[in-house]
This record gives structure tokens, C-alpha cells and sequence, in this order.
């Protein structure tokens, strides 16, 4: 027992640099004018402008797909790996020495797999060997985190399962290398970002957050303080911050939560939801995301409310509060079949903030409404909506000729920027992947993978890859894990895209 104890000491003092020590933790007064967010000098009328293009631009990839329509499959590889299970989660990595793409998959049949894509679009695929008992729900990778000593920051990937597994496999091979005890319903799993050796993971269940250092297999923190709401929901995303001093989570408590990784101490709660609203219990938060603003202490969580919310991590602050939806009902579910059913209808499934080569003044939301919002940070408590993409309906009987409404897309699940240009990379439930110029609205490319499963075309998770942005935007490696089984890999040239006039 002191031997244990002695190691998981040893281990948190290498992890010195990265964490605060609980005396240098300080309460910070931050007034508006001290958040890092400087206005970037855009004209206030561009706010809420209605971009999207319409169902006659075919010439770069836009324009509606409806319900019924057969899609083309535009990408370069399709990975039936799954046994026509929903596949769950995708992580991927390029590694721009070897060109090879590596990919890790989980999905409801219980399995993961390592894929590996060469610059020939050569495809090799290895099951990945533990035999999980219910669906894997999250996958990663640490390569880019890594640093050149690999004795102390080895490089893995992790598999987590709501069977309450979290595997680790060499991500060269596929070799099972370490197997840990985690929480039931493992929800997400993180990477440090200071080496990757240390994870973080979430439970759906019970509400607890596990912290592992990989390289010696120990638990160096169990963070307890999430709520599970009357639906047993507990934890359902997290990370650690981009400095890698805490760890961050979201709950179904409607709570955001800085974590103190060396003492497992709550630093502070930010309850995002409204106090005595009409929805039973908190709103649950559904998205995450990090890096926002000049200093990169912003963080933004989207609702079951239809809001998203924006805090300053170091002076434990609420920025804003966006709105996503124009008008909530006064009641935001609606039965279904003439039962008891209901079906959250203003959801913000996704967030992502602008790099800060982009604006770091940006940050995006994804609703079940299919729509995007685009947010200038720098214009009071609620934002500035600069932007709202949604694929547009020409309405040939409106003798305005202005009327549009958002096409039968679906809802948004994922959300991810470009690292160097104002696009973004957006997935729908609809099965299609659409890119969006942030600057004004415009759809830049469709995608589609030419699912027949009309009843199954999600995309649960999508992972992008972007290199070769040294002399340019670079090439695009899309990566979307669908409702129907399959994983769709898609090659996008950015710079001829955002070259179609």
C-alpha cells in the first residue's frame, strides 16, 4: 500500500508543470473589459445575416438533399468494418512524415477497429481484440500530443465502453497493451494534451470522472460532484483545458465544472441553466468545447434548452449566453404518435470556437434544427449572431421571391473549424457533411455518402484532418462514422473550393 501511494506521488509531481498546485490557484475579479476578446472592427450590421445556397447550385457540391433522394457516394473509401451496427465514434491522426491516416472506430456491435490509409488509398483494417459486452461509445488518439521521449509519453489508443471498459493498443499494430478499470458507462475519453500519458473518462450513470496515468496503469483521481437528473443521465462530455492545469466537464445537471487534477477538488461550478424554468429539472448539457478567445480560456456548452453558453475558465465567468433558436416554444418537446412520447425539438448539439489564426473572437452552435450560427463573442452577454447557414428551399409560390426556409436536413452532430480559414466542416443526420464559409454564410460543398438506408443515414461522430496548410488551406481528410454501419472517408481541395465563385 505505501508503495502504491508513493508511485501515484511520483507521478503527479511529473505532471507538475501542467497542473496547478492547489495554493497557486487564485479567485480572480474579472470585469467585462478584462476578457481577452477584442473586437475585431466588423461592421455591427453584419449581424444574423441568412446565408445558404439554394438547390440549384450543383456546381460545387450544395444545394438541398431531400429525404428521398438517392446520394451520390463522393468519398474515397467506404469501411464496412461494423456488421452494419451504428458506428459511434471516430477518432483519427496523419502523420505528414509517412502519409499514413489512422483511424480507430467503435459501434453498437460491441467492437472497435484500427484502419490505415496509405497515400495510394491503400486501406488495411485490424479488429481490435477486446471482447466488449456493449457498445463502444468513445475512441482517441494521443500521437499528436506525444512527446519525442516515448519511455514517458508512449503512444496509445484508448477505447472506451459502456460496458465500463477503457482499453489501450499500440496504435502501429493494434496490439492490446493495458486494460483499466473505469467508470460504468464510460460517455468520453480525453487525452492529456501536455504528452498525452494521462486520460480523463466520463460515466453516463453514475456521474464520476476517472483519471489515469497510463504509462504506470494507476488512477490518480475520481472527481465526484455531477448530479444524475430523474433520467439516471450523469456526465456527457469533457477535457482537460488547452494549458493542461484542469480538467473540465459537463453534466445532465446542467452544470460545467473545473476540476483541480492534483487534489481532485472542484475549483468551480457554473450552473448554465435558468433557476425555476419550466423544463423539469436543470437542462441538460450535451456539447463541449475549449481554446476560445486570445488567452484560450474559453469554453462553450450547448443545451437541451436551445442555448449555449460561453464562460471564462481563469475568472470563472459566464461571457454569454447564445440563443440559438429564435423563438423557443413555451414547451420544447412534443409528443410523438399520438403517445407519450417526446422528442426534444431546440437542442444545440454542437459548438466549436474559431482558431485563433481564424478570429478567436468566433465560436459556432449546431442545432437539431439543422441551422448554424456563427457568434461574434465581442458584442455584449448575448453575442452577435454574424451568421445562420442553413441549406434554403426556393419557394416558387411566395411572390416575394425571398421566402426560404432550412431544407430537410436533419439536425447538426458535429462541428469542427478549419485551423487556418474561416470554413467549417459540419455533420448532419441526414448523412451528408457540408462546408460553410463563416465569412458570409455561403455553402462551399456537400458531401455525401450514397447511403440507401433512408431510416439509418447519421452521422453519429466525424474527425478532420487538415494538412499542407503551410502554403495554402491545404487538403481535407474527412472522416464520418454513420447510423448505417459505415465509415466514409472523404478528400476535399480547400483552396478550389473556396475558389468557385
Amino acid at each position: 500500500m505505501n508503495g502504491s501511494a508513493e508511485d501515484e506521488r511520483v507521478v503527479l509531481d511529473e505532471l507538475e508543470e501542467s497542473f496547478i498546485k492547489d495554493g497557486e490557484a487564485v479567485e480572480v475579479e474579472v470585469n467585462d473589459d478584462d476578457i481577452p476578446m477584442d473586437d475585431d472592427n466588423d461592421d455591427d450590421n453584419e449581424g444574423d445575416n441568412q446565408g445558404g445556397n439554394t438547390d440549384a447550385d450543383t456546381s460545387n457540391g450544395g444545394g438541398d438533399v431531400t429525404a428521398t433522394a438517392v446520394q451520390p457516394d463522393m468519398s474515397i473509401q467506404t469501411i464496412d468494418s461494423h456488421n452494419s451496427s451504428s458506428v459511434y465514434s471516430v477518432a483519427s491522426h496523419y502523420d505528414t512524415n509517412s502519409n499514413i491516416l489512422t483511424i480507430v472506430t467503435g459501434g453498437g456491435d460491441d467492437k472497435a477497429c484500427l484502419h490505415k490509409l496509405d497515400n495510394a488509398n491503400q486501406l488495411g483494417t485490424v479488429p481490435l481484440t477486446h471482447a466488449h459486452t456493449d457498445s463502444v461509445s468513445s475512441v482517441a488518439i494521443n500521437e499528436k500530443y506525444v512527446s519525442s521521449d516515448l519511455t514517458k509519453t508512449p503512444k496509445y489508443v484508448a477505447v472506451g465502453a459502456y460496458d465500463g471498459s477503457i482499453i489501450l493498443y499500440d496504435p502501429a499494430t493494434g496490439a492490446k497493451l493495458k486494460e483499466l478499470d473505469g467508470p460504468t458507462d464510460v460517455e468520453f475519453i480525453s487525452f492529456h494534451p501536455k504528452g498525452g500519458s494521462v486520460l480523463l473518462a466520463g460515466s453516463i450513470s453514475d456521474a464520476t470522472i476517472w483519471m489515469y496515468h497510463l504509462p504506470s496503469s494507476k488512477c490518480l483521481q475520481v472527481f465526484v460532484g455531477h448530479e444524475c437528473n430523474s433520467e439516471g443521465g450523469g456526465v456527457t462530455g469533457g477535457s482537460f483545458t488547452p494549458d493542461g492545469k484542469f480538467a473540465l466537464t459537463i453534466g445532465m445537471d446542467g452544470t460545467m465544472r473545473i476540476w483541480a487534477p492534483r487534489t481532485g477538488m472542484c475549483r468551480h461550478v457554473f450552473k448554465l441553466y435558468e433557476e425555476g424554468s419550466e423544463m423539469e429539472g436543470p437542462a441538460g448539457l450535451t456539447c463541449l468545447a475549449v481554446d476560445g478567445g486570445a488567452d484560450g480560456q474559453l469554453a462553450i456548452a450547448g443545451g437541451e434548452d436551445g442555448t449555449a453558453h460561453v464562460v471564462h475558465l481563469q475568472g470563472k465567468k459566464v461571457v454569454a449566453k447564445l440563443s440559438h433558436f429564435d423563438q423557443v416554444p413555451t414547451n420544447s418537446t412534443t409528443a410523438g404518435n399520438g403517445d407519450d412520447e417526446e422528442v426534444f425539438l431546440t437542442s444545440v448539439e454542437a459548438v466549436g470556437f474559431a482558431s485563433k489564426a481564424v478570429n478567436p473572437n468566433w465560436a459556432a452552435t449546431g442545432g437539431s434544427d439543422g441551422k448554424l450560427k456563427i457568434w461574434d463573442l465581442t458584442h455584449g452577454d448575448g453575442g452577435q449572431c454574424r451568421q445562420t447557414c442553413a441549406v434554403k428551399i426556393e419557394d416558387s409560390s411566395d411572390a416575394s421571391n425571398n421566402a426560404s426556409s432550412a431544407g430537410p436536413t436533419g439536425g447538426i452532430t458535429r462541428i469542427i473549424w478549419h485551423p487556418t480559414q474561416a470554413i467549417l466542416f459540419v455533420s448532419y443526420t441526414d448523412g451528408a457533411v457540408r462546408i460553410w464559409d463563416a465569412r458570409n454564410g455561403n455553402m462551399l460543398h456537400t458531401l455525401t455518402g450514397g447511403s440507401t438506408k433512408q431510416d439509418a443515414q447519421q452521422i453519429n461522430d466525424m474527425s478532420v484532418e487538415v494538412f499542407g496548410t503551410e502554403q495554402g488551406p491545404g487538403t481535407a481528410v474527412i472522416i464520418a462514422a454513420n447510423d448505417d454501419g459505415s465509415v466514409k472517408i472523404y478528400n476535399v481541395d480547400v483552396a478550389a473550393i473556396l475558389a468557385v465563385p
